[in-house]
This record gives structure tokens, C-alpha cells and sequence, in this order.
């Protein structure tokens, strides 16, 4: 449980209607993306997906079919428009034909754009410690860089304070512990950790024990120990905190959203997943209790580190995904707030192409680009956006096992998620300092304009 604090109180710019709120869907574990998104039809680019991921490759006529509203543009400079999701995603599949939902494809972790050549002859600089899961989420929630210095999320609400005027819950909020994302580089913005299914009240707070710690914090004034004095402001902070946040899921609760029936309705109700972002969506339902307009919010599904069985573990991650943002989805819908959430669904990386072993119980292992997906009123569904990369194997970006290097950035994509929550885009390269080494992803040219600004 943290608490918020800020040195000035910011001016106010925003009001009731200016509202927008950024989800960050982790996979953890490194998901196996190009089983999520998949070539289909009679094409080459199909041929190679079968023949690069042997007895992993998912039937085509299985596959739900993805209606592309342009096509998608081949890292060879040629296009392709037969693709579809997952057998098991059902209802993104839906989604994104209808516009609400799209891929961000062969994103990853990149400090200057690299080919496979300049891989393998050391001729640029890489991420540190690359297929390392714990350093590579560190900089998938963060920058590429070392030593780690804060999360995108943190600094993002460090630019955003001006919107943020509730100084009793911070804008940052985690449904699953504490994280590199939410990190903030000046300090002053702590996250609010909660339960996938809310509020964290103290534990065992009742009774003779609550009568003596209310005592003793009551004793607590200016002339006691700093330390005592620190005490006391966590504690007051978190009480606060844990009032609002328990009145703002009884006003979302009272607003008429059934959100029990929805999630039973999308199925798989009861995964993490599905819970964090039911609390998510009533949070964001009963908002009216708070003042802050642009909060972020953390949400993990882990699982996806499947060195085996990655059928039928990864099927069963699809599904539990696919569950889990259909009901965020309508509880969004229900409660009018679609268009102003953005919701983001990522990984630290990829996995490799070729399976670690040689029968249908094999896995694959960790890889590098791989694709994201965003949803949300304002995204331009129904596209593949930046470039699908070739899948034929030991290409120009693969430097072994179909490690597909990425084409696109993970800051590129960022930045754009930034400057639509509020940053102004000259102020996005103060979060993103490896943006200078890219293409600007505001340029049209680069196939990044997944959002309505």
C-alpha cells in the first residue's frame, strides 16, 4: 500500500469530462505472440510460418479470421492481409473487426534500430542483459537502458500532476504489487497497491487493537520522533486512501453495471486476470468520489514462459485473456468510459520461432520481438500497425531460432500512448531518451498511428 504526495499542489487544467486512463495489461513470462497473431491464406509468409514453427503451427481453418481495414505492411517492403487470432480468441478477434482493438507488430526492447549483421558483429548497442526476463521487463516497463532509473507509468504521472489534483490516492494504481512501471523518477508519486479484487485494508484491524494503534498514532505531533512522525503520515494516508477507494467501489456498484454478470458472461470469471480488471473498471466506474483525470493503473497476468507444452498452456493463457478484456470491454461500454480508456497489452519479449524440442509437448524459449495489442475507443482498430517481419528463417532479422529483432521500439510505441494521455509531443523524448535514435513514431511514415489524438 503506498501513498501520494506532492511538494506544490498543481493547477488545475482539467475537469469531469476530461477524463483518461492508461491500463497496462503485463504478460509476464514472454508471450508467444506469433501463435497469437498468425498468417493465414496460400501465401509464402504462410508457407514459412508452417515450416518455421513445424507441429507448433496453429491449422489455419482454426484460426479466427481478422478482417484487415488496410494491409500490413512486410518488413521486405511487400504487404499481406491474411491473417488471424488464436483459435481461443474468440471475442478479440471480434474486436478487432469491429474496430475497437489492434496490433502493434515485432515490438521490443531497442536502443538504435538493429539488423541481424549488426547483431552478430557487436556494431551497435543492445539492450543489456537481452532474454533475460527480469531485466527485459525491467526495460519493457521502463527504457532499455542501465542502471534503471523509473518507469514509464511513474514519469508519465509526474508530467501529468496538473491533471492529478487528489492528493489522498495516488493516480498510480497496481492491482498486482509493486512494479518497475510504476516507478517514479522524482519520488514524489508512490503507486497504490491493491488486491486483484480491491482495497487492502490493515490486517487485523479491529478491537482492542485498532483502539490502541489510533491511540498511539493520536499521540503523534510535531515534536516526536521524525521517524514516529513518518509513521504516522503513512498510516494517515493509508486510511484515507482505503475510505475513498471503498467508497468509490460502492458508487460503482450502485451505478447499476452489473459487473459480476458481465464477467461471468465474457467466461473464466474467476482468473487473476479477469479479477484485476473488474476492479480496474469499477474504479475507474465509481471515479466521481476523486478528482484525478489521468491515473494509471497496473494489471499482471502471468504464465507465459513456456519452455513446454506451449499448446496447450498458451491456449489456456488465450482464453483467460480473451475472457478477461471482452469483460473489461463491456463493463467499459456499460459505464460510457470505452473511449477514454486505453488499454494496453504487452510482453517483455517474444519467444523464438523454432520449438525446443521435436514433438507437440515442446516449448519454445526466449526470443525478442514480439506483438502488442491495444483496445480502446480511440485506437484505429482493425490494422496491423509498424511492420510484420518476413518469417522465413536465418533472414536479415534473425539472428538464430527466429529471435526476430524488432522493428519497432517499445518507446515508439509508448511515446504515442503518452502523448494521447496528455504529454505534449515536443515533452515525450523526456521519458523516451532513446526515441532520438528512431524515426518519430508521430510520422505517419512509420505505420505507428494507432490512436485518435
Amino acid at each position: 500500500m503506498g501513498f501520494w504526495g506532492l511538494v506544490n499542489a498543481p493547477k488545475v487544467i482539467a475537469n469531469a469530462d476530461d477524463f483518461r486512463a492508461l491500463v497496462l495489461v503485463f504478460l509476464e513470462g514472454g508471450n508467444d505472440s506469433f501463435n497469437m497473431i498468425v498468417p493465414t491464406g496460400t501465401t509464402s509468409l504462410r508457407s514459412d510460418y508452417e515450416n518455421g514453427r513445424r507441429f507448433l503451427a496453429l491449422p489455419a481453418e482454426q484460426l479466427n479470421t481478422l478482417n484487415l481495414r488496410a494491409k500490413a505492411t512486410l518488413y521486405d517492403g511487400s504487404s499481406a492481409e491474411n491473417f488471424g487470432l488464436h483459435p481461443n480468441c474468440v471475442n478479440m478477434a471480434a474486436m478487432f473487426n469491429a474496430g475497437d482493438l489492434s496490433v502493434l507488430c515485432n515490438t521490443g526492447n531497442l536502443i538504435v534500430p538493429t539488423d541481424a549483421p549488426q547483431f552478430q558483429d557487436a556494431l551497435v548497442s543492445l539492450p543489456p542483459r537481452l532474454f533475460s526476463h527480469a531485466d527485459q521487463q525491467r526495460q519493457f516497463q521502463s527504457e532499455p537502458s542501465n542502471p534503471f532509473q523509473y518507469g514509464w507509468g511513474g514519469r508519465l504521472a509526474e508530467m501529468l500532476a496538473d491533471y492529478n489534483t487528489d492528493v489522498s490516492v495516488s493516480p498510480l494504481i497496481s492491482v498486482s504489487g509493486l512494479n518497475s512501471f510504476q516507478v517514479s523518477r522524482d519520488s514524489l508519486i508512490n503507486p497504490y497497491t491493491m488486491s486483484r479484487d480491491g482495497v487492502i485494508s490493515l490486517a487485523a484491524f479491529t478491537g482492542d487493537r485498532k483502539a490502541i494503534v489510533e491511540a498511539g498514532m493520536a499521540g503523534v505531533d510535531d515534536s516526536s520522533h521524525l521517524m514516529a512522525q513518518k509513521y504516522r503520515s503513512v498510516f494517515d494516508s493509508a486510511r484515507t486512501a482505503e475510505a475513498i477507494v471503498t467508497t468509490t467501489f460502492q458508487r460503482a456498484n450502485a451505478s447499476g453495471v452489473d459487473y459480476d454478470g458481465i464477467f461471468n458472461a465474457a467466461g473464466l470469471s474467476t482468473t487473476r486476470v479477469a479479477r484485476q480488471l473488474k476492479t480496474v473498471a469499477k474504479m475507474i466506474g465509481g471515479r466521481t468520489y476523486m478528482s484525478n483525470r489521468r491515473p494509471v493503473y497496473f494489471v499482471k497476468m502471468s504464465g507465459f514462459d513456456t519452455h513446454q507444452n506451449m499448446l496447450s498452456d498458451h491456449a489456456t493463457l488465450m482464453s483467460e485473456l480473451d475472457a478477461a478484456l471482452q469483460g473489461f470491454k463491456t463493463a467499459l461500454q456499460q459505464q460510457g468510459d470505452f473511449d477514454k480508456v486505453l488499454t494496453y497489452v504487452g510482453s517483455e519479449f517474444g519467444r523464438t520461432f523454432t520449438p525446443n524440442g521435436d514433438d507437440a509437448t515442446s516449448g519454445t524459449d526466449h526470443g525478442w520481438g514480439g506483438h502488442a495489442l491495444a483496445m480502446g475507443g480511440m485506437v484505429n482498430g482493425g490494422r496491423l500497425f509498424g511492420t510484420y517481419p518476413n518469417l522465413d528463417l536465418n533472414n536479415s532479422l534473425d539472428p538464430g531460432r527466429g529471435r526476430w529483432i524488432p522493428t519497432t521500439s517499445n518507446s515508439q510505441c509508448a511515446a504515442l500512448i503518452a502523448h494521447w494521455m496528455g504529454v505534449p509531443q515536443s515533452e515525450v523524448a523526456q521519458i523516451f531518451p532513446s526515441l532520438a535514435n528512431f524515426s518519430s513514431p508521430f510520422d505517419l511514415a512509420s505505420n505507428l498511428d494507432f490512436l485518435q489524438f
